[in-house]
């Protein structure tokens, strides 16, 4: 998941730090509906309608999420950002719970936000006069207020159950998720519900080919992939507690100073498998991490005399051999970087990449659990 956002956002707005940001993709929504209207022969009057009905459904995914972030925050976790894809939003916390009742209420807070805002609308229907309601609206006339709360309960009501869905990583999957951790260990736990994730986005993809119903079969693509990633991350953690960065860092690894040029760091490319490099400064401190391909679209670009400190390099998190290695792999997600700069006194020792982190964790598996040699190349 942080791959998909890790990049192409628009920043909206922040409330309590938390920033709110509008991933490129949201423009195939308004796109699709404004196909679809089009397509139908809709007047733009009511092109409108549907484009702020768009509108108000995201301001309440927003709530959504921040009923999630906010509660999180009480249990002492941060949120970094919400990110609104045009399947709904995602509130990147800082790490997941591990306690299963701080992930259930974590979980439940988003979809009551959506619940209390339904009853909230029946309540203002209900101040108004519930038979003068119903009889404007099923009788015609019913003014632009009575349709806007007629809205938001539909709509709100709908999120709420949706969200419900038993699908992990869904809010109704990770609710199921925590229930089973009560009971079994949480990598079991998060193996049965990512398995029932799967199931019901492959029935939501196909009825959603079946049906003409493409952002049915999108969010079926998105549930499957991401239940399939949460799983693996669930096994991860596990597999690497009490793992410190020393045991699964390589200490074979690409790096070049900061002056060098881009034309000398393609050619170092050619010479090596390294998918990235660190950057380093005269002190020997990392001064940035930059990935094969941005070598090589800077050659494209005919930058290849540059210095690789004028690209200039991505800032990287640097982290110490003694760190949790689990939670270095979670900094480093989080930064979309593809590895992290390992220093110790003040010398780059290492690297930790996902890649490495893998084999350590096959090879552990293969010898039953015993520790694997540090320092793996």
């Amino acid at each position: 998941m942080a791959g998909l956002l890790s990049g192409g956002a628009l920043p909206l707005f922040s409330f309590r730090g938390i920033a709110v940001r509008l991933h490129w993709s949201f423009a195939l929504l308004p796109a699709y509906v404004l196909y679809s209207d089009l397509h139908d022969g809709d007047a733009w009057g009511s092109i409108a309608m549907h484009l702020g009905m768009v509108g108000i459904t995201f301001a309440c995914v927003v709530l959504h999420e921040f009923g999630h972030a906010l509660t999180a925050r009480r249990y002492g976790i941060g949120t970094k950002s919400i990110t609104l894809l045009p399947i709904g939003g995602v509130a990147a916390l800082e790490r997941m719970p591990e306690e299963p009742r701080q992930e259930f209420w974590i979980t439940v807070a988003g979809p009551a936000v959506n619940l209390a805002i339904a009853l909230l609308a029946v309540l203002l229907m209900a101040a108004l006069g519930l038979t003068a309601f119903f009889t404007d609206l099923f009788l015609g006339g019913a003014s632009a207020f009575t349709n806007l709360l007629l809205f938001l309960a539909a709509i709100n009501v709908w999120l709420f159950l949706f969200n419900l869905i038993p699908a992990f990583p869904m809010d109704g999957g990770r609710i199921l998720r925590s229930a089973l951790a009560l009971r079994m260990p949480r990598v079991k736990a998060t193996r049965i519900a990512a398995n029932l994730g799967r199931a019901v986005a492959i029935g939501g993809m196909a009825y959603g080919l079946l049906q003409g119903e493409p952002m049915l079969a999108l969010v079926g693509f998105f549930v499957f992939t991401a239940a399939g990633a949460e799983a693996r991350q669930a096994e991860q953690r596990e597999g690497l507690r009490g793992i410190t960065v020393e045991q699964v860092m390589r200490t074979l690894f690409w790096s070049t100073g900061a002056s060098t040029t881009v034309r000398q760091a393609a050619q170092q490319l050619l010479q090596g498998g390294d998918k990235a490099v660190v950057v380093v400064g005269l002190d020997g401190q990392p001064q940035g991490v930059l990935h094969k391909r941005d070598i090589i679209h800077a050659v494209e670009a005919g930058h290849a005399d540059l210095r690789l400190v004028d690209l200039p390099p991505r800032t990287a998190p640097v982290i110490a051999p003694h760190d949790d290695a689990h939670e270095c792999v979670q900094r480093m997600l989080q930064s979309g970087l593809p590895l992290l700069p390992v220093v110790q006194d003040r010398r780059l020792v290492g690297v930790l990449e996902l890649e490495n982190l893998d084999e350590y964790l096959k090879l552990r598996r293969a010898q039953g659990g015993a520790e694997v040699s540090s320092g793996m190349s």
